[in-house]
Formats: C-alpha cells, sequence, structure tokens
C-alpha cells in the first residue's frame, strides 16, 4: 500500500508523549499560556499548503491514486507515500485517500493490507473500496501451487479483511477470486455491511463460488434479511449460478440502479420479482438464455424499476439464440424511454421493416448496436440523412452481410466520407482491415483499432473526448459490462466489457 500502519502507530504515540510531558513536566514550574498574539504567530509557521481543508486535500491527492498497479516488485503509491514523508499535517490528510480505495494485484499485497487494518482498526474504517478487478494469483515468478501455500488470501483471510473494512462501500472480484469466495466471504458482504453500495463478480463461475452463493442466496436460507443495501450489482458471466440464487437475490433489492446478468441462468419471473422501488439506470440482461423476447418486452415496458433506463444491453448472438422476435422489436422499439442513450440490438430480428421504429432514436441515442441483423445498405445510410440529426458516437455494424468497404466507402450518403458525429465504428475484423487500406478512410481521420476479439474504425480527430456521466468516469465507446464504480475500466472488466 506504500504505508507501514507500525510508522503511524509510533508516531501517534510519540506526538501524545510529547504533549503530555509538555503539559506536566516534572520538577519544574508550569510556564504561563501564551498570549493570543504568540498563539497565533506559532500557528502560522505551518506552510500555506498545510492550512487548506481536508476537502481540498481529498481533491488534490484523488490525482496520485494510480488507475492501474505497477507490474513486478515496483512500488505502489509512490507519489502519495512521499506526501507522507513530508510533514505531519500532510501525513494524516493523505491516509485516508490512500486506504480508500484499496486496490490488490496480488495476494502478498492483501496480506500487508490485512495486517494494517487489523493491528489499526481506525485504518480498516477508512477503507471504502477493495478493488480485485486487477487481481492475478499467478505471477512474480510463482507457480498457482506456491500461491495456495502461502495462504495470503483464502475464504478465512478475505472475510477478516471484510470484518475490519466495516465502512466498505464497493467490493470489486472477479473470477480470478472465485475459489476464494466461501459462504463466510457472502454472508459477511451481504449480510453485515449496511453500507454497502456495490459488489461485482465478474467471470466469478468456480465450484465453491457457486456452491457458496446457491447455500447463502437460497429463498428458505433463514438468515437472509428483507432488503440489501446493494445499488450496483454485477453478475456479469456468471455462468454457472443457480436459478434459486436469483429468486432469493433479485427481490431483496429495493435500492438498485445498476444491473449486470450477462450470461447468467437468470428467469423472467426473477426479473418481475425486482421490487418496484428500485431505479435502474443501467441494465445488461446479455445472452441470458432462459429469458424470453415477450416477457422481457413486458418487463420493460411495464415495470415501475426501468422507466428511467439509460443503458440497455440485448446482445445475443444469433446463431444460438435469438431473444427478441420481428413483433418483439415492434413492440420495443416506439415505447422506449426519452432517457435512453446506449441501445444494444445486435442478434435482435431487425429488418428492414423496422427502419422507421429505429430512426427516431438515432437523434437521441449516443451508442446504437444492430449487429447481426438484416438491414441493407440503403436502411444504415439513412440513419446518418441530415433531417435525423444523428446524435450517434458509436455503431456496431458487426455481421451485416450488406456492409463490406465498398458499402461503406462508395454507397450513396456513404458513412465514412461523411462529416457525422460518429466517433467509433465497430465491424468485423475483415471489414475493419479492408477499410484501413483505402486511402479514403485515411483521409477522413479514421483509424484501425482491436482489442480480444473486437475491432473498430476510430475517428482521430474527433473533439469529444468521449467522457459521459452514465459511462461511470469510463471515455470509451461501446463497453458491454456495466460498471459498478466509477473510473476508467481495466484489466479484467476491460476485457469482459471491450475485448468479448
Amino acid at each position: 500500500m506504500g504505508f507501514h500502519a507500525k510508522e503511524f502507530a509510533y508516531e501517534s504515540w510519540e506526538y501524545e508523549t510529547e504533549k503530555k510531558a509538555s503539559a506536566t513536566p516534572t520538577g519544574t514550574v508550569e510556564r504561563p499560556p501564551l498570549p493570543p498574539s504568540a498563539r497565533q504567530k506559532k500557528l502560522d509557521t505551518r506552510a500555506p499548503i498545510e492550512r487548506l481543508p481536508v476537502e481540498i486535500y481529498d481533491q488534490i491527492f484523488s490525482y496520485l491514486i494510480p488507475q492501474e498497479p505497477p507490474s513486478g516488485y515496483k512500488r505502489r503509491n509512490s507519489d502519495l507515500s512521499a506526501v507522507l514523508k513530508s510533514s505531519r499535517t500532510l501525513y494524516a490528510a493523505s491516509l485516508f485517500t490512500i486506504f480508500q480505495n484499496a486496490m490488490f494485484p496480488h495476494s502478498p499485497v492483501y496480506s500487508k493490507f490485512l495486517d494494517q487494518i487489523t493491528n489499526h482498526p481506525v485504518l480498516g474504517g477508512m477503507v471504502r473500496r477493495m478493488d480485485f478487478s486487477q487481481y492475478t494469483s499467478v505471477g512474480l515468478g510463482r507457480t498457482g501451487r506456491m500461491n495456495m501455500e502461502m495462504q495470503n488470501l483464502t475464504t478465512t483471510t478475505l472475510t477478516r479483511g471484510l470484518q475490519a473494512a466495516y465502512n466498505l462501500r464497493e467490493f470489486l472480484a472477479q473470477e480470478a477470486l472465485g475459489p476464494d469466495i466461501g459462504p463466510s466471504v457472502l454472508e459477511e458482504l451481504f449480510f453485515n455491511l449496511p453500507l454497502l453500495e456495490a459488489a461485482d463478480f465478474c467471470g466469478a463461475s468456480a465450484s465453491r463460488f457457486k456452491e457458496a452463493f446457491t447455500e447463502v442466496m437460497h429463498p428458505w436460507n433463514p438468515k437472509l434479511p428483507d432488503s440489501f443495501p446493494l445499488q450496483r450489482l454485477s453478475l456479469h458471466e456468471c455462468t454457472t449460478l443457480a436459478t434459486t440464487v436469483f429468486t432469493a437475490l433479485l427481490p431483496r433489492l429495493p435500492n438498485l440502479t445498476h444491473l449486470d446478468l450477462s450470461h447468467s441462468q437468470v428467469t423472467d419471473s426473477a426479473l418481475m420479482a425486482i421490487p418496484a422501488t428500485a431505479k435502474i439506470t443501467h441494465l445488461s440482461l446479455s445472452k441470458c438464455a432462459r429469458l424470453s423476447g415477450e416477457n422481457v418486452v413486458t418487463f420493460l415496458l411495464e415495470h415501475p424499476a426501468v422507466r428511467d433506463l439509460q443503458v440497455l444491453n440485448l446482445h445475443y448472438d444469433a446463431s444460438r439464440y435469438r431473444l427478441l422476435s420481428a413483433v418483439d422489436v415492434e413492440d420495443l422499439l416506439p415505447n422506449l424511454p426519452k432517457s435512453l442513450v446506449s441501445l444494444n440490438l445486435t442478434g435482435a430480428s431487425i429488418t428492414s421493416d423496422h427502419l422507421p421504429l429505429i430512426l427516431p432514436l438515432v437523434s437521441r441515442l449516443e451508442e446504437l448496436s444492430l449487429g447481426h441483423t438484416e438491414l441493407a445498405m440503403e436502411d444504415i445510410n439513412a440513419i446518418f440523412d441530415l433531417q435525423w440529426k444523428s446524435s450517434l458516437r458509436y455503431l456496431d455494424l458487426t455481421g451485416i452481410a450488406a456492409v463490406t468497404p465498398n458499402s461503406l466507402h462508395f454507397s450513396t450518403h456513404a458513412i465514412l466520407p461523411q462529416t457525422t458525429s460518429l466517433q467509433v465504428l465497430e465491424l468485423s475484423e475483415k471489414n475493419v482491415s479492408g477499410c484501413a487500406k483505402l486511402q479514403a478512410t485515411k483521409r477522413c481521420g479514421w483509424a484501425e483499432q482491436s482489442y480480444g476479439r473486437r475491432s473498430w474504425l476510430v475517428k482521430n480527430n474527433a473533439d469529444d473526448d468521449g467522457e459521459r456521466v452514465w459511462k461511470m468516469g469510463s471515455k470509451k465507446w461501446g463497453n458491454r459490462k456495466i460498471p459498478c464504480n466509477m473510473g476508467e475500466i481495466g484489466g479484467i472488466y476491460a476485457y469482459y466489457g471491450l475485448g468479448k
């Protein structure tokens, strides 16, 4: 963490000892108090930066927090560690900044952190986020077996850390942590942390993780409270969780605002059981094979919890399961909430007949995914007709047979040569490579980018930096994972959101 709790304890004890000694010195006459002018002069000897309000320190020091952990044996929080050593005032002020967002790239880092917050409970009370999104159980020249033998991060130690971090707001986990998430961890998270706002278990599917969730989140578990305080929940790609988990969990989330159930076994009835008091703004039901299109449309149009949706992801692999039929699309598109800014309909049964329903949306949507639909090139060109005043910044046309490098450049009202608001165009890898070879693409300022299985054409000279409030601090377009915390996405979250 870049901080030693022993030093903190020793300096605090030394300061208190000096204060007591000066208050009642043995064998001497007590000194009279200094006059007000002298006391004021003594206070003014502090540097100007040491007299700033605490809120200003929090703003300044937030820029020193690393977004990603350094690799290997490099020192972490080196900038904040330097601030700690500068003065007693800045030491105390920067302490909260270091401990409020604790990031764990390796198990030894967590072990040191646990020792500090266990031995000094005041430090545990400062922790607001435990971030394992960058965590890996191997590396630094060690094998997986060696890490298991070290016992730095286990179900027991993880439970102890949650008990010590009693003011925790966000718990960000992922698949590498799955084998260490046992029943005691889940009980501590959901039952004993009244301030917890966000929990992310992205990609976790280990057998122990599944068994723990099945045991704790069972409808007949007598320990289950009536409700959980969670506002943001991600079970993205938690493919092994049983349907009983969702039956027990979703009805107990009255404060829900962000929900990601991508590629899970959630059912229609569990969705409808979400409390009416929830105010969901971000929702992903991508690749949920147990859902039916008709019931999902009914949920989206009638459930009071989704009246203010901003982000909706209904991405499906059409070769495996097509959620929305042509009739479902006709029912859904005209009745989508006016607050919506990001819509993913990849894999839906959309044809040219649905174009009149799509065109009114382009004036208020900033992200639109129409991959693997049956639209013609004329339909796509119509989206950028000036009469609609398109506000689209991101468009996904992956898997549409009519879309080719030539059609993008040379069709009537072709997309790429136009000066539009579009910043990112997602295509298949073949089409992106083909477009990148054409000189017209380069002249218009488009460049090729790819990550994982996805490829994009990105406009380099865009004035818009891509930052939006609804993106939760990210500047990237086309993220398919619902964020549970503020900040740029990275690590395994970036792979699941932008690489798959």
